[in-house]
């Protein structure tokens, strides 16, 4: 029988190996976060400029609900791709208004 310092090393091991793991995923994340929001900045410039709202309440359901759907086909909880993504579109509609009044106010600039 192996003695408990070898389990709980490969245990160690094994955690560090999830970890590492993790870390990269969020990594990947991070920037695919940062690739949306360039998009925003530019879906914002483009609305400013043919005089559309940043909120598009059709729009909005249409990605909540693709989210969902595919956050069931991938064995995520729906609920929770729902809310994520609730908070990033909210979080997105907020921004381009802002970029649109810097716009409207002669200085488009997404700082």
């Amino acid at each position: 029988m192996s003695g408990t310092g070898e389990i709980d090393g490969a245990a160690n091991a094994e955690m560090a190996a999830l970890r590492a793991r993790i870390d990269t995923l969020d990594a990947a994340l991070v920037e695919l976060l940062a690739d949306r929001q360039r998009q925003i900045e530019a879906a914002a410039e483009i609305k400013s400029r043919i005089g559309w709202p940043a909120r598009i309440q059709p729009r909005v359901d249409e990605v909540l609900a693709r989210v969902a759907a595919r956050a069931r086909e991938k064995n995520l909880d729906p609920d929770l791709a729902r809310s994520l993504w609730t908070a990033l579109v909210e979080w997105s509609i907020g921004y381009e208004e802002r970029l649109m009044k810097k716009s409207s106010d002669g200085k488009m600039d997404p700082a």
